[in-house]
């Protein structure tokens, strides 16, 4: 089965890394690629004509997958951007296709990372500093996870060779790492109610 995962950012960004490696994990016979599309009004803009040609090309299961926040001037929620994506499938005619799915993340990518606290300890800690992070409970709720993210990489100066800098998240190196060090049933991100629509996009009949 190939699956096509639509999504915010850029070839080799975060949101492609860590939705690939996320879907090869809950579907590991499915032949998984990532097409990302810029900022969020260029996904919303391009999401429809993508659609349809990746179904047209042979992948059976398409999912579009974005952010919450920023806003990016828009009017506020998941609601609004989820209507106008509507817009654009209509416009491309597959609106109603049954292998389709919109997963919106609450509040951004960096709430999934901020979930399991023993994959931010592995990743924040070093032989000479271990770190112990506890788990961010409702994780979806946080205001601003990327900057959180950011607070704890800041405390913790993350070693060279995990980043150029020590001390600086920077999301394209970061994120992969620590998906990678999420447990192997998903710990605490399994919770998240984004989590569990993007793993039932995955797997369930349609």
């Amino acid at each position: 089965m190939k699956i096509g995962i639509i999504c915010e950012g850029r070839l080799g960004g975060e949101d492609a890394q860590v939705f690939e490696h996320f879907a090869r994990r809950i579907a590991p016979h499915a032949a998984v690629k990532a097409f990302p599309q810029g900022t969020k009004p260029e996904l919303i803009a391009k999401a429809g004509d993508v659609a349809a040609s990746l179904f047209a090309t042979g992948y059976e299961r398409v999912l579009i997958m974005w952010d919450i926040m920023p806003r990016w001037g828009r009017p506020d929620g998941e609601l609004q951007d989820t209507q106008d994506l509507q817009v654009s499938l209509g416009n491309a005619g597959v609106a109603a296709h049954p292998c389709l799915f919109l997963i919106a993340i609450h509040k951004e990518l960096e709430a999934w990372l901020l979930a399991d606290g023993k994959a931010l300890s592995a990743v924040l800690s070093r032989p000479a500093h271990p770190v112990t992070i506890a788990n961010t409970n409702n994780a979806d709720t946080v205001a601003n996870p990327k900057k959180r993210l950011a607070k704890l990489f800041a405390q913790h100066k993350v070693p060279f060779g995990v980043q150029p800098a020590q001390g600086t998240y920077q999301p394209k190196l970061a994120a992969i790492r620590i998906a990678e060090n999420i447990p192997a049933h998903f710990g605490q991100l399994g919770k998240l109610a984004s989590f569990k629509k993007f793993g039932r996009s995955l797997t369930q009949a349609c």
